[in-house]
């Protein structure tokens, strides 16, 4: 019984070493601090529409100059405009032939969000369209086919909504940082083409969406490294304290 232990208490020890081994994976985002403005990055703005993602430098908003956070780096991209319209910002990325198990493939971005320049609250229907007489005032974060309409949301093209404003949400948020395992979604596009989209619609009144420190590599959040090796090396103890 306890050569047993003994090599489960082995096999702890080299899982952990292994988690801390894992070479870091080469970055799948191209200028994700958009230090380099907008570089690798595609705008679509549905026709009709004011406005477009711009570079945003300081804390004044890019076209109304209403105060915003500063980005994260020196830059980054946020939507501004005179009046209502739909914009898409996106990168396509090449997924790896070889995803790793451990620790992962994690997607994260920053955003700012600010619909509080008249609007009452959000409004979510099926669509990205500004030009119909239905409220539409929403941001929303895709990984998507990148033979899909930009704009489209329809469940053939969407592979995994990450983020989507709701009704109730705090109208002034950000800049925010979130982060998504995409282990799963990645190792069954292996060796494919994916694209990664930011939107912002908006025929109520003005939004400002910003978007920042976008990243895809296999380096969970510390919190999430933590509770694996907490767990890791809470069980080899309590294995130590039975062989005792």
């Amino acid at each position: 019984m306890k050569t047993i232990s003994k090599y489960h208490s082995t096999w702890l020890w080299v899982t952990l070493a292994c988690a801390l081994s894992v070479p870091a994976s080469a970055e799948l985002i191209t200028n994700g601090g958009f230090e380099s403005g907008l570089t690798g990055w595609t705008r679509a703005d549905q026709l009709g529409s004011e406005g477009t993602f711009f570079q945003q430098t300081g804390t004044q908003s890019p076209a109304n100059m209403f105060a915003v956070p500063a980005p994260q780096g020196t830059r980054a991209a946020m939507t501004d405009a005179a009046g209502p319209g739909s914009h898409v910002l996106f990168q396509d990325f090449l997924v790896p032939t070889l995803i790793p198990n451990l620790p992962g493939m994690f997607l994260g971005f920053s955003l700012y969000v600010n619909n509080d320049h008249g609007a009452p609250n959000f409004a979510t229907p099926a669509n990205l369209d500004f030009s119909t007489p239905v409220l539409n005032q929403q941001a929303r974060v895709d990984i998507m086919r990148p033979s899909a309409d930009p704009f489209s949301v329809d469940s053939a093209d969407i592979l995994q909504n990450l983020y989507r404003t709701n009704a109730s949400d705090p109208l002034v948020s950000g800049y925010t940082n979130l982060s998504f395992n995409i282990t799963g979604l990645l190792q069954a596009n292996q060796g494919q083409s994916l694209r990664l989209r930011f939107a912002e619609v908006d025929n109520v009144a003005p939004f400002n969406l910003g978007v920042d420190s976008v990243s895809i590599n296999d380096i969970p959040e510390p919190s999430s490294i933590m509770l694996t090796l907490g767990g890791l090396l809470g069980t080899a103890f309590l294995r130590r304290r039975r062989l005792s």
